[in-house]
Parts: structure tokens; sequence; C-alpha cells
């Protein structure tokens, strides 16, 4: 995931996400102006400013609906980048005081509701202004497209961005394991000219939850681990009692624990410190629950570092060798791993990231080290066998994967460590991971057999969009 700014983008598939972001809060201010604008006039004018691209119009939307200190017209810039142009795709129900509007993004092909509320006590100001992921109605999905010309279309938009030098990365899509698009373009390390190769190791960000998930589910089939169990019964010394004694494994799979997140604007002031997964315990614990525990949906960072004590506690290993020992020896995966960023990794690529139009190497927003709410690194290839080793049931049992492939939280877009979507044979699961110089997607399309990776080192969400053009778009047949 990625956290810029005050806008938190949740990396989810072509699904229904995901970030539901209160951009700007109520307004202090104690006077304004006679003529008291609609909710649907903010939305209109934040639109045309977003689309626009204009820091400035962004910026005088800031001024005239929030004033108040702290709004970051920048953050949109940024998404925009994810996005393209918004399209509008229906208008929700409105009133003076509050008005919903249906897009879709150019570029990641997702429909989102724009929400503006106005401040009941200060009418001309917004109380909130929030953007979230939703389904695609069907009327607005793209047709399926024959294999063969689907993968030409595919090869010509990744070719496109990387003449464009906007994306260096790789890409696999296979079917029951037999590869259809093998693509990999831009370069490893820009400073020594190494190109990215089929073992050139990308970090994956949010996606190594989907590891996580697995070794607590292959607890759970063990015997030694309840989905219902609390955090305290396995982690007695946690810091924050009350939590201890109410969150369940299952809420913390789900992103339904209410524990937050620990990107923050001064990560790199601290992140050197965190070396194991109990340092971000100690930090972190005494945070009270951003809501009770299980009434809500919020991705939660946090969460996942929990599971990852509780890997730890049950099983007696550290969290990398239980992870190495159980899910990438036996899938195969010999490219995979948590090394420190210190450690001098072969063929693990340079995070490069955006810096007034150009790329720089990225090391503020990086973990000192891997952990198992993400930051860990694989190649494409690597993936795939994790994939198939899912699909053939070699690391958890199909009930299991089954379970845990479907929606479980409130607003069915995640399962336990997997982002979900569709019935039947739209069914789709995986993961995306992004963060400043990192972008990871990974869809399985179960009744097909099918699996895309896409891997990069440059921000997101170039190959993770990608991805999901072709999953939107692979024949169900």
């Amino acid at each position: 995931m990625k956290a810029v700014g005050r806008l938190l983008l949740c990396a989810a598939l072509a699904c229904p996400l995901l970030m539901a972001v209160p951009v700007f809060p109520a307004a202090g201010a104690t006077t304004y102006e006679p003529a008291h604008p609609h909710a649907q006039d903010a939305i209109n004018d934040w639109l045309a400013a977003f689309n626009a691209g204009s820091l400035d119009a962004l910026q005088a939307f800031a001024d005239k609906y929030a004033k108040k200190e702290g709004s970051a017209p920048k953050d949109y810039l940024e998404f925009r980048e994810s996005t393209g142009l918004l399209r509008v795709l229906e208008k929700g129900e409105r009133a003076a005081g509050h008005a919903k509007l249906l897009v879709m993004g150019e570029l990641n092909e997702r429909a989102m509701w724009v929400t503006a509320e106005m401040d009941p006590d200060h009418p001309a100001y917004l109380k909130l202004f929030q953007i979230e992921g939703t389904e695609v109605p069907d009327k607005y999905t793209p047709e399926r497209v024959a294999l063969p010309v689907l993968m030409a279309d595919a090869r010509t938009k990744l070719d496109a961005l990387h003449a464009q030098d906007a994306l260096s990365g790789a890409l696999l899509v296979a079917r029951n394991g037999q590869v259809l698009l093998d693509w990999r373009g831009g370069q490893a390390d820009r400073e020594s000219g190494t190109p990215v190769r089929a073992d050139t190791r990308f970090r994956l960000a949010s996606s190594n939850k989907m590891f996580t998930s697995v070794a607590i589910l292959q607890l759970v089939q063990a015997g030694k681990l309840g989905l219902d169990d609390t955090i305290g019964k396995h982690l007695r010394d946690y810091p924050n009692k009350a939590v201890a004694a109410e969150v369940t494994v299952r809420q913390l799979l789900t992103h339904t624990s209410g524990l937050g997140d620990f990107f923050g604007d001064d990560f790199d002031q601290y992140s050197a410190s965190l070396k194991t997964l109990d340092d971000y315990v100690q930090r972190f614990a005494k945070d009270a629950p951003q809501f009770a525990p299980g009434s809500q949906d919020s991705y939660s960072n946090y969460g996942f570092i929990v599971l990852g004590r509780i890997i730890e506690a049950v099983s007696g290993q550290s969290y990398y060798a239980y992870v190495d020992d159980h899910i990438l020896r036996p899938a195969g995966m010999t490219g995979t791993g948590f090394e420190p960023e210190a450690v001098k990794v072969p063929q693990r690529a340079v995070a490069y990231t955006k810096t007034n139009g150009q790329w720089t190497r990225e090391t503020k927003s990086l973990p000192w080290r891997g952990m198992s709410a993400g930051g860990g690194y694989s190649t494409v290839t690597d993936m795939l066998r994790f994939a198939e080793a899912l699909r053939g049931g070699k690391l958890v049992s199909p009930a299991l994967l089954q379970q845990a492939t479907t929606a479980q939280n409130h607003k069915r877009w995640y399962g336990f460590g997997f982002v979900v979507q569709g019935e039947g044979r739209e069914h789709q699961y995986g993961h995306e991971g992004g963060a400043p110089g990192s972008n990871s997607a990974i869809v399985v399309m179960p009744a097909q057999g099918y699996v895309i990776v896409g891997l990069a080192n440059v921000d997101p969400d170039g190959i993770g969009n990608v991805v999901n053009y072709i999953a939107r778009r692979l024949p169900l047949q």
C-alpha cells in the first residue's frame, strides 16, 4: 500500500476497494459566506480541478471549502497518476447538503463514489469529502477478449509504458501453469544500467500479506490456532490488555480489527529502529482501536504485524523462518525473501520514485526489513509458483483456501489475507502492493486456471493497472 501524505491509497484488485478517505475534515471557521454552496457544487469544483491536473485549482478548492490548515492538494495529483482522468458514470442521491457521484478512472478502470457533505454548523464548508471504491456496475464492465488478441494488446500497453519511461518491471500471464505472456522491460538498477531480467527480485509491498495469511491458515489447519482466538490467547504479554482480550485472529485477517496503521509522514524517522515484529508491537500496541473491533472495515497494516507475532508465538519460529520452511520451500520459491535493505541481495531491484519529474532512488519509505504486513521481495516466476502451489493444495487445504478467498468483511472486498471479487466463473483473488518505488499485483482466476503477476520497481500503479486491465478482459470459457 501507499501512504501519500493525508491520502491513503489502499491497493486492491479490480474489486470493490478500498480507500475510504476523509480528505477534508470539518472546517473550524466561525464565519462563512452568505451564499452557501451545495454539496454538488463542491464535487463539481473538485472534479474540474482534479481532471485539469492543476495544483492551483486544487488549492483553490481547499481554500474555498475547507479553510483548515493541513489539507494536501498535491496528494490528489499523485492519486491522479494512478487513476488518470475521472469519467462521470452516474449521480447518486443528492440534496443541498449531501451529494454522491460515481466516477471511473481512465487508467485504472476502477469505480469510485465521490461523496460530499456540507457542515450544518458552517454551511459554506465541507464536513466530509470522501472517495471510496466500489464494484463496477455490470453495464460499465469491458467485453471479454480472445486470448491471442488480449495478449498482444497487453504487450503493446506494456511496451508503450516502458517507452514513456513510466514503467520498469515484469509481467507474466499463465493458464494452468502454461505461460501465455512473459514481458519485462526497464532497468533494475539505473546507475549500473542493469536491465530487468527473469530473475530480478522486486519488492512486494502489501502482496506478501498473502504469505502471512497462508501461515496463519496452516496453523489453523494443524489445530494450533483458531480463527476466533483472541490476541491475548497467544501473546500473553501483549502491551494493550483491552485489545488483547477483544480482537480476534479473524478480525486481524479481514481488516475489521480497527488497529490501524504505522506508516505516517514521519516513518523514516523511526523505521531503522523497527528491526523485529515485536519492535512494531512495542511501539504501536498502545494505540486504541479506531472503532469497535468487528464493526467496520479499515485496512490495517499493523493488524498484520500482530498476525506475524502470533505466527512466531504459536510456531516457536521467527516469522521469516516459518515462511521459508512452510511456504517458500514447499512452493519452490528460490528467489523470494526478507533480507534487510542494508544487505546486498543479488538481483534485488533498486526502488525508484518520481521526484520533480525524475526517477530517483527511494530509501525514505523502505522499512529496515520486510515484515508480515509487507516489504518482502520476489520474482514473477516465484509468485506464479506461489499461486500454483495454492491452487494445487500444497500450502493449505482446498476448503481453507476457498474460505480465505471468499468475501469475509462487511464491504465484501477481502477474505483472509486476500483481496477478492466476483462469484462463479468471475471469481478472482490475490493482492496488490504499492509504495514509493514499488508496485505489485497478483490475480488468480481459479475457474479458468489463470494467474497474472506484475511486479515493478517504480511507483504505483503502472504494472497494477495493466494486470487488472488483463483480468477484466480474459475470456471466461
